[in-house]
């Protein structure tokens, strides 16, 4: 199901499936919602300051369910220097978005807060470190906090 229209407040307002569907990972994003959402969330939660990646959707993510890696190229203007993989079937939108999110905190801190680091003569890092908890942070503050306290993810 496409939500194109609907603000990042309202996709994860939405209610949840039932158990017993989001057991069977029914939830198949297209890359078309992919970029959609990581677009919505850019520019939500991070004020536009990523440059999109290459997104991949792979159905053979046995090991995660998101991954986000960087090469050493340094990011350019129009080009990001980090991949964003992430699994074809989920629980429900919910997850899908959160784990983008999260990767997007990773790609945050590698072509956002890795040109700081270069500057003063540290490599760049991407890692679940202070940096990282900051922006998880901000980005729980900015819409985990919006969910009714009686929906439950798995």
């Amino acid at each position: 199901m496409y939500y194109e229209g609907l603000t990042l407040k309202e996709l994860m307002a939405t209610p949840l499936p039932p158990i017993t569907y989001q057991k069977k990972l029914m939830y198949r994003p297209s890359l078309e919602e992919a970029i959609y959402t990581y677009n919505l969330l850019n520019e939500q939660i991070f004020s536009n300051k990523l440059l999109i990646p290459e997104i991949e959707i792979m159905g053979r993510c046995r090991k995660y369910w998101g991954m986000c890696y960087g090469s050493y190229d340094e990011p350019t203007k129009n080009k990001s220097s980090c991949k964003i993989r992430m699994m074809d079937k989920w629980y429900c939108r919910q997850w899908f978005i959160t784990t983008l999110a999260h990767e997007m905190c990773h790609q945050y801190q590698w072509d956002v807060q890795g040109i700081e680091r270069r500057k003063i003569g540290k490599e760049p890092i991407m890692s679940h470190g202070p940096s990282f908890f900051e922006l998880r942070d901000k980005e729980a503050r900015d819409f985990v906090k919006k969910r009714p306290r009686s929906q439950t993810l798995v």
